[in-house]
């Protein structure tokens, strides 16, 4: 067992002792959600793969809120949020958007990529480097920037 996976338990097992049932139920949805996951390749997740499951369920929970806010649902919406906080406690510190652009011009400049058509070119190498350290999409959009030849481009994050 690895030691996101460890420490999951371990947290499962103290909220379920201190009877925070919000805490657990999370955290047994993430497990349950790890395990199955599990099961395809018949081993292990690693803990960069258990924090792209953690990525995956804040990613769908912000889109419950939007549902339940469009809705009217604060109650739900309120219930989310406090799920995003406790997955978020599993994630990696983010690097900045900065630091990510300065790791994508410097890949641009060693593969020689000149425009938008290497973005396929760019994108493997650049989250090879950063690995959990940065959503895909503050990835993608540096990566854009970097082979738009440093013009500020409009990103959604």
């Amino acid at each position: 067992m690895n030691h996101l996976s460890s420490r999951l338990l371990d947290d499962l097992k103290s909220a379920m002792r201190a009877s925070d049932t919000n805490r657990r139920d999370v955290l047994r949805f993430l497990r349950a959600e790890v395990h199955n996951i599990e099961i395809e390749p018949k081993r292990p997740l690693t803990d960069d793969e258990i924090v792209e499951v953690i990525r995956r369920q804040v990613k769908r929970r912000r889109e419950s809120i939007d549902q339940f806010a469009r809705g009217g649902r604060q109650d739900l919406v309120a219930a989310e949020e406090a799920g995003i906080t406790i997955l978020e406690e599993y994630l990696p510190a983010q690097m900045t958007y900065d630091a990510v652009l300065t790791i994508a011009q410097d890949v641009v400049r060693e593969l020689g990529a000149s425009g938008p058509k290497d973005m396929g070119k760019v994108m493997p190498v650049l989250r090879a480097r950063i690995g959990a350290g940065a959503e895909g999409s503050v990835v993608a959009a540096a990566a854009r920037e970097a082979l738009s030849g440093n013009q500020r481009v409009e990103r959604s994050v």
